[in-house]
């Protein structure tokens, strides 16, 4: 059998240049120091907008009888630092792009003075329809949530969305079974413009890859959601906002891509949106073609066999992904305080793979079996949803919100296997229903006290029927043991109520307490209870605020939060990945119930937050255990007994130079693990880190080039250890002439990095597997993207509460 090794391609850069690229690299590590050192004798302050973002490269001027007497330039982070100015009356006037013009008045006596937070307000400036902004920081920290501005990553330019998750908000994704997490903390809640997804897993997966980044305005993240949100996905929440949302006038996006790594990738995508007066419409429309082979191994050892063995299988993957997006929305004004709205939405994603699967089987006798085994297997999402929204504003004090969701899923997924003479062929077929009402009110009593209040109603069927059979040329022969038809109907309850406090200029408390009741029910073929389970929970939040200065705040959190099992993992169904080896479902998983307590510390537009989480019944994607008899590795989801976590993370964006931004996340986490697995007891602790980059520097006015990329030890990964991986992206941005439109060329997975590997070695109970995965990697791509019309934001939004149960298919 042959081997096969990665290499990275020979360094095409020129000596001279990596001796500067270390220069430059001792410059930027002296320079770290430097942040911290307090100066004397200086005039100091930051400059944000009316979001409380902040404002790099605007202009800092200091007048003197309206004579100019010296000035500076707002870093990344949009502070300033003035020295060596004598003592007097003076004035400051700020300008920046996109900004109305700021003066204050001040009078110098020497020392440090602190102007503090200097507020500017938005000005649209429009040059023959097009608005000219600032350009933000990639990373911004507001009060609840971390904005992660998409538009300034240039690698990620052309790809999806679930690429760019992966690259930017340190989202973990497990190709294989579909799961989303965030930093390793468990399960990911996403959100589209505010609306909660209702599926998880591959149908997830199918709808971020068919969203284009030319569409995406920011991700905000969310680690610890209000009690208003659905209290699913112990990891937070991602809210994904797309351009043609809550904007203004008349205009639109336009982009095209193409590239190739190891096979072509397509794309195109439009939007368009029209708020005029009191009716506003929208929409957008993305097609996408993506061919990327992939090498997929697993290796296996059966040691309790009477004859013991060992099984090597490689599978060379060619897979084709072909998908479309599509949404239609309108807005308006049916009254002077009433607004309705509707959207219409849906995605068709096609994955159809062709696979060669090379298996040796080596026994202690140093017997050898070799077998070719041929796969097709196709997984063919759709879905159509349909959206209705009134709000109700009774007075400047009092709103109310009713919104209805109804949510279409049917997935096809085929797959059969030649191995040699024989054929086996599985048929699953799975259709999901979701109906989701929802009723939000929310109360101002004053400037200071904000109530909220509502109501949720969320109803599930879904349908999943199995037939596996086998072909030996003579005659059909149907599995019963592996074929099944199961439905499963849920139905989940909500109330919640939440407090928003601020007391006095520094201190602030935001509270809340959500009640969920769940019951579902899992249905054989037979009309028998598989599974029947009905549970209430209280799910209380904290968040606690106290600013120090005005660029210095400290963060007290608390949120209880609950992982439930997917779809797919409680229906009963079967993958193989080998003739030893298969992926199947686990009805008897169990909700897990996640404790998160966190202390954040921010200055300027530094952070540092440490959080410790505590998880009971953790669920974990993919743990192998062997059948009973012996001869077949099974992997599912399996549920941890107890699993806790303590982490750090810090946030480090600074300007090194007017050409050079830096932005720079680090992550450490402890995970300790308890557990009973096939009846042995497992204890596991280890640590690991994350250290996420971007190094973006500015060429001349109209060109930028961004160096990114990642890299993670490795962690525990239940019963398994997932190895150290990470990533390096280059990417030049080019803006036209006469707004012809932007330019984006990228390089993903420079040095084939991006690469999985799961162990798993015990003694008791014996269990030795290794697992590999080897992504298409060195993947070139060149877009072009035309935006045209003005895009100026709305001042009403309302937003919609159907996407929570899209986070739970598979």
């Amino acid at each position: 059998m042959g081997t096969f090794s990665l290499t990275a391609p020979k360094d095409p850069i020129k000596p001279s240049f990596l001796i500067m690229r270390k220069k430059v690299w001792l410059v930027f590590l002296c320079c770290c120091p430097l942040f911290a050192i307090a100066q004397s004798n200086t005039i100091n302050g930051q400059v944000k907008d009316s979001l409380n973002t902040q404002i790099p490269l605007a202009h800092i001027m200091i007048l003197q009888e309206d004579i100019f007497v010296i000035g500076a330039i707002t870093n990344s982070v949009g502070s300033f630092v003035i020295e060596s100015l004598k003592n007097g009356s003076y004035s400051l006037k700020i300008a920046a792009i996109g900004y109305q013009d700021f003066t204050k008045k001040f009078t110098y006596t020497g020392g440090n003075l602190d102007l503090g937070v200097l507020q500017l307000q938005t000005e649209s400036i429009a040059l023959d329809g097009v608005e000219l902004v600032g350009r933000k920081n990639l990373y911004e920290k507001r009060a609840n949530s971390l904005i992660i501005n998409v538009e300034q990553q240039i690698s990620g330019a052309g790809r999806s969305v679930l690429e760019l998750l992966a690259s930017t908000a340190g989202v973990s994704i497990n190709q294989q079974n579909g799961t989303l997490s965030l930093n390793g903390r468990g399960q990911l809640a996403i959100m589209v413009n505010g609306k909660l997804s209702r599926v998880d897993g591959q149908a997830l997966l199918s709808l971020l890859k068919s969203m284009p980044t030319s569409e995406i305005k920011h991700f905000e993240v969310f680690n610890n959601p209000p009690a208003k949100y659905e209290s699913n996905g112990s990891g937070g929440m991602i809210n994904i906002t797309t351009k043609s949302n809550n904007i203004n006038g008349k205009g639109g996006n336009l982009s095209l891509t193409s590239g190739y790594g190891k096979g072509e990738k397509t794309g195109l995508a439009a939007s368009f949106h029209s708020q005029q007066g009191e009716i506003g419409w929208y929409g957008s429309y993305s097609f996408n073609r993506d061919y990327s082979p992939e090498v997929w191994g697993l290796q296996s050892e059966f040691t309790d066999l009477e004859i013991p063995k060992k099984v090597n299988t490689r599978s060379f993957r060619k897979p084709i992904t072909v998908s479309q997006n599509y949404s239609f929305g309108l807005d308006f004004e049916a009254l002077e305080n009433t607004d309705i709205g509707a959207t219409l939405s849906g995605y068709s994603s096609k994955w159809d793979m062709i696979a060669f699967d090379n298996v040796s089987n080596t026994n202690s006798l140093d017997e050898m079996e070799l077998l070719d085994i041929k796969t097709n297997e196709i997984n063919h999402w759709n879905h159509v949803g349909g959206n209705f929204r009134i709000q109700q504003s009774l007075d400047n004090n009092h709103k109310l919100a009713l919104d209805y969701n109804y949510l279409y899923y049917h997935d096809n997924n085929p797959s059969s296997y030649v191995i040699e003479s024989d054929f086996v062929e599985i048929k699953k077929k799975t259709p999901i229903t979701f109906n989701v009402f929802s009723l939000d009110y929310n109360w101002t009593l004053s400037e200071n006290v904000d109530l909220e209040f509502g109501a949720k109603n969320s109803t599930s069927q879904f349908k999943n029927t199995v037939e596996v059979s086998s072909d030996n040329g003579l005659q059909v022969i149907i599995d019963d043991e592996l074929s099944s038809t199961t439905q499963m109907d849920e139905k989940v309850n909500a109330f919640y109520a939440s407090f928003q406090f601020q007391f006095g200029e520094k201190t602030s408390l935001a509270t809340g307490l959500r009640f969920e009741h769940t019951r579902n029910e899992l249905i054989g073929e037979e009309n028998e209870d598989i599974v029947q389970r009905t549970y209430g929970n209280l799910f209380p939040t904290l968040s606690i605020t106290q600013k120090i200065t005005d660029l210095h705040l400290l963060k007290l959190n608390y949120g209880k939060r609950i992982n439930r099992p997917s779809f797919n993992n409680l229906a009963p169904f079967v993958l193989f990945l080998g003739p030893d080896a298969l992926y199947s479902g686990n009805s008897n998983l169990q909700p897990a119930l996640v404790h998160k307590i966190g202390l954040e510390w921010g200055w300027a537009a530094k952070y540092m937050a440490l959080e410790y989480i505590i998880e009971e019944d953790a669920i974990v994607e993919f743990q192998p255990r062997l059948s009973e008899n012996g001869q077949q590795y099974v992997f599912k989801a399996e549920n941890m007994d107890k699993r806790n976590i303590l982490s750090l993370s810090v946030r480090i964006p600074f300007g090194i130079t007017p050409w050079w931004q830096s932005e720079t996340n680090l992550n450490y986490q402890h995970e300790t693990l308890q557990t009973q697995f096939q009846n042995s007891a497992f204890k596991r602790s280890k640590g690991t880190y994350k250290i996420t980059s971007s190094q973006q520097f500015s060429i001349s006015p109209n060109t930028r080039l961004e160096l990114s990329g990642y890299y993670q030890s490795s962690s525990l990964f239940g019963i398994s250890d997932f190895g150290a991986r990470g990533s390096f992206n280059l990417g030049i941005q080019h803006k036209l002439r006469k707004n012809y439109g932007t330019l984006n060329l990228s390089f993903n997975n420079v040095f084939a990095s991006d690469n999985w590997k799961i162990k798993t070695n015990h003694s008791n109970p014996n269990i030795n597997t290794l697992e590999t995965y080897f992504p298409e990697s060195r993947i070139m791509v060149l877009s072009y993207v035309k935006s045209f019309g003005t895009n100026k934001k709305k001042s009403k939004h309302v937003s919609n509460s159907a996407n929570a149960e899209k986070n739970r298919i598979k």
